[in-house]
């Protein structure tokens, strides 16, 4: 998920840079609009519905602070980040009341930039997510509430019922986690309940259902489906696609239209019982993998590949202390948010060999070494997808880079400048030069003035200040200095040396 970003500053020169450094960097921020001072921002806010505003502090009409203050009371949800200079910065300071997340002191390096968006980003991903769960969770209950007959929330309870009403109302039961072909024990269950409420999840979203579920007990899944072709092919493919990963066969049970919620305990009653039986294993909850695939997404999408390193170890360390069983359902877990990321969010960098759907590997696993290990290549191939895709972008980078030294290298060309130009800091692009194309940036460019000069000096009767001003250097006698360490001639011994006749 990309959070939407307005950029506010009374200097357009100053914005539109500021636009072009997010737009053109992985820092999970897409410019949706631009404002000259406060009140162009507030009349923008409809429009854009930004997650993020970055604001100068010092505009005219109305001021960063005001507009930062006007935005709590309307806008509570909208992050602020304050841009001032160093006078203003106690001035500024009063915006944290106002619920400023950040500020960015001027001049600002582009690290600095870097960090403080990804900060930025990191808690409107974490707030999106806890938005998403409880929404989820008040949505569960109610259904839970209603198929039980117990109490609820009046305001709740109607608008749920007006949202579902027309809904189907069906069981998913599974006949056995025993069958005969497979050897399963009463250990297998809890990873085998996770691994058929992975189906479930994985592939309504595949089929784009509308609908909701939640796990009755270990060997009942309850529904409410938006009738039509698609949840019909959802359930045919859950059927079958259970059968094919894990061999257990599961039957879905027609509960009838749901008409309103009231009434859904009676339908209820009329395909199974509504209380007793098995409860699902602890830990089951299907939407266990949230919370970390979100902690790795946003790490991804910020291109902070250590980040996911050090995440991952974090987590399959935690997994290498418990016992076998609820370590596989830890390690499950992370294969379930690493296919669910190849799938949804890096659909171009989807791979072979990460198909949570399928625990048959896991579950052959007899022991929490042979586990970790297991769990540690799959790692290892899951990060060298991402480390090959930032790789191919850094070449974007460095190719860029050079499109632009080759078109500038006889005006000003330094570092810093084409950094600027690719939206990479100075040391950034220079140690990735040198690691991309096995040379350094100056030399690089020394070696273009150069063979431009040995052109000038085999084909014109140019003098030397003019040819050293023609190729880029600032004077002729550090032209004369490189020229000599890079050809091993002196310019004049090279022209000499075309046999042009040409002078100086």
């Amino acid at each position: 998920m990309i959070g939407k970003l307005l950029v506010v500053d009374d200097e357009a020169w100053f914005r539109e840079g500021l636009m072009k450094l997010i737009s053109t960097n992985e820092l999970g921020w897409e410019v949706v609009g631009e404002a000259a001072d406060g009140e162009e921002a507030l009349a923008a806010m409809e429009l854009c519905m930004p997650d993020l505003v970055i604001t100068d502090i010092n505009m005219p009409v109305m001021d960063g602070l005001s507009l930062t203050e006007r935005l709590s009371d309307s806008n509570p949800n909208v992050m602020v980040i304050i841009l001032t200079g160093y006078r203003e910065f106690e001035y500024a300071q009063r915006a944290v009341r106002y619920g400023a997340v950040e500020f960015l002191l001027k001049p600002f390096s582009l690290d600095e930039v870097y960090r403080v968006l990804r900060k930025a980003y990191e808690k409107f991903r974490l707030n999106m997510l806890e938005k998403k769960v409880r929404l989820k969770e008040r949505q569960i209950n109610l259904f839970r509430a209603a198929l039980y007959g117990c109490s609820h929330d009046l305001e709740a309870w109607e608008a749920c019922s007006r949202e579902w009403a027309g809904f189907s109302f069906c069981i998913l039961r599974v006949r056995s986690y025993y069958p005969h072909e497979k050897t399963y024990t009463q250990r297998d269950v809890g990873l085998l309940h996770y691994a058929v409420s992975n189906i479930i999840t994985e592939l309504m979203v595949r089929h784009g259902v509308r609908g909701i579920w939640f796990p009755l007990r270990s060997e009942e899944f309850a529904f409410l489906l938006e009738p039509g072709p698609v949840a019909a092919a959802y359930q045919s493919t859950v059927r079958s696609t259970v059968s094919r990963y894990t061999g257990i066969q599961v039957c879905w049970l027609d509960g009838g239209i749901l008409r309103q919620l009231d009434g859904l305990a009676a339908q209820y009653q009329k395909i199974g019982k509504a209380a007793g039986g098995e409860t699902p294993p602890d830990g089951m909850n299907p939407q266990r993998s949230y919370p970390f695939k979100e902690e790795l997404l946003s790490l991804l999408i910020t291109s902070n590949l250590q980040g996911v390193r050090e995440r991952i170890t974090a987590y399959l360390q935690k997994a290498s202390i418990m016992d076998l069983q609820s370590g596989k359902t830890e390690v499950y877990t992370m294969m379930t948010a690493f296919s669910d990321i190849l799938m949804n969010d890096f659909r171009h960098l989807k791979a072979a060999g990460y198909e949570a759907l399928n625990p048959g590997a896991i579950l052959m696993l007899r022991s929490v070494p042979e586990l970790m290990e297991w769990a540690e290549g799959k790692s290892r191939d899951f990060i060298a997808l991402f480390v090959q895709w930032l790789q191919e972008k850094q070449g974007d980078v460095v190719l860029r880079a050079k499109q632009y030294i080759d078109s500038h290298y006889r005006g000003v060309c330094t570092l810093q400048t084409v950094a600027g130009h690719v939206h990479v800091t100075p040391n950034y692009l220079s140690n990735l030069f040198k690691k991309e194309t096995g040379i350094g940036f100056t030399s690089y460019v020394s070696h273009l003035r150069i063979e431009r000069a040995k052109s000038l000096l085999a084909g014109t009767k140019l003098r030397m200040l003019e040819i050293a001003e023609e190729s880029g250097f600032d004077n002729s006698s550090y032209f004369t200095t490189v020229f000599k360490q890079l050809t091993g001639k002196s310019p004049s011994e090279y022209r000499k040396q075309t046999g042009e006749g040409l002078i100086d």
